[in-house]
């Protein structure tokens, strides 16, 4: 009897939550009901032919539940920005190829690419023979001048008292003044080599050289190594200095009008996500072949946290100008394109919708800049400027059916 008692309780229980998962399954039908009516409701979109139009239809009550409403494009004043390419450039008074203007066998170089260079630092330090000719040679036209100007003061006293020949003083000063012009050029010849005619003396000839560095910077190329003959052509090492670098922009001719002195423009360099600021500070006067006017930007910033050669991707901040825009939600993406909905037909509670491609511009404060194509008058064809994604989740729906 115990047993039979609980066979009868079970069956009604198991009825009872049979029952309550039905009526649950009904109530959640009911609910998701709304949310698919949209797009299995209407009778299927019939597929466009090649060149035609894309439409999707809606009866009123789709209208309804989608949340569609129409509007029309408004002109707002866009602070549009202007997006170009560009490289991190140094001036050329500021790149320095340091070459000899007599050759030499490097005997000495101690040189990395983006070492840090200072003002008179020796770079290398080269050998020739040739060396002590020229020092041997000013030091033998050194002495040949003393004489010739002891001999110019002795003819110059006998001259005056018309013992000798005005011939002979004559020659004198003019051997005087040959050396005293040779020894001119070798001082400089010397000088170009850095070293001190001055304290130059028979004891201190030396067959080696120290070449300084012109300026102080950063050591960029290297295209020399030790032991190799250096010419006076060669360059021995690039040193830039990044004390002023600039950006270098390419703007193409249709967008030139647009750049002003003194615009801002943001920029970052290579694959790093940091921005960086700079300012407007000189506009080319020349087209390069591909159609582009260089245009120069000081950067903000330590100019030691700047590579030379850097790519540049910018925006430069354009004058507000009325354009006109959309809200967000009127746009939808799909398949990479971008698309507007806008009202063919209105008739009998039924509703015809024609997808219209366009192209998005600059987006500020929940709008968008579009550019309608040719045969869409936007000052009077209604758009649908909420629920566009519901329209094309339906377009999309009755895709998948057929």
């Amino acid at each position: 009897m115990f047993v039979n008692h609980r066979v009868r309780v079970t069956r009604p229980l198991s009825t009872l939550l049979v029952g309550m998962s039905l009526f649950t399954a009904c109530q959640s039908a009911e609910k998701s009901g709304a949310a698919v009516e949209l797009a299995q409701a209407a009778p299927k979109e019939a597929e466009p032919k090649p060149g035609e139009p894309v439409r999707v239809s809606l009866t009123q009550a789709q209208y309804t539940v989608g949340g569609i409403k129409l509007g029309q494009p408004t002109e707002r004043m866009m602070s549009t920005r202007l997006k170009v390419n560009g490289v991190l450039d140094v001036p050329a008074q500021n790149q320095v190829s340091v070459s000899v203007p007599f050759g030499g066998y490097i005997r000495s170089i101690d040189l990395e690419p983006g070492m840090r260079i200072r003002k008179g630092q020796t770079l290398v330090v080269l050998e020739n023979p040739d060396y002590i000719q020229l020092q041997q040679d000013y030091l033998d036209t050194k002495a040949r001048l003393e004489y010739a100007d002891l001999d110019f003061a002795r003819q110059q006293e006998l001259s005056r008292d018309n013992v000798n020949a005005l011939k002979v003083f004559q020659q004198t000063r003019a051997t005087r003044q040959s050396l005293q012009a040779q020894l001119a050029g070798m001082t400089q010849r010397l000088a170009l080599l850095h070293i001190n005619p001055a304290t130059l003396t028979p004891a201190t000839l030396t067959r080696t050289v120290r070449v300084p560095a012109p300026v102080s910077g950063f050591v960029t190329d290297i295209p020399v190594n030790n032991g190799r003959y250096l010419n006076p052509a060669d360059v021995l090492v690039q040193i830039s200095d990044l004390s002023h670098p600039h950006v270098r922009l390419s703007v193409f001719e249709k967008d030139i009008s647009s750049i002003r002195l003194g615009q801002i423009v943001q920029f970052t360099l290579g694959g790093n996500t940091a921005m960086h600021r700079g300012e407007v500070f000189l506009i080319g006067k020349s087209i390069a072949p591909d159609r582009t006017i260089s245009v120069l930007v000081h950067p903000a910033g330590s100019p030691e946290q700047y590579i030379p050669g850097s790519y540049i991707s910018a925006q430069v901040d354009v004058k507000n100008r009325p354009l006109p825009t959309l809200p967000e939600a009127a746009i939808v993406s799909f398949g990479g394109k971008n698309y507007v909905y806008v009202l063919e037909t209105q008739a009998n509670g039924a509703y015809t919708f024609r997808q219209v491609g366009v192209t998005p511009g600059v987006r500020e404060k929940g709008y968008v800049a579009v550019s309608l194509p040719a045969g869409v008058d936007y000052a009077k064809t209604p758009i649908v400027v909420q629920g566009a994604y519901n329209l094309l989740a339906k377009l999309n729906n009755s895709e998948e059916d057929e």
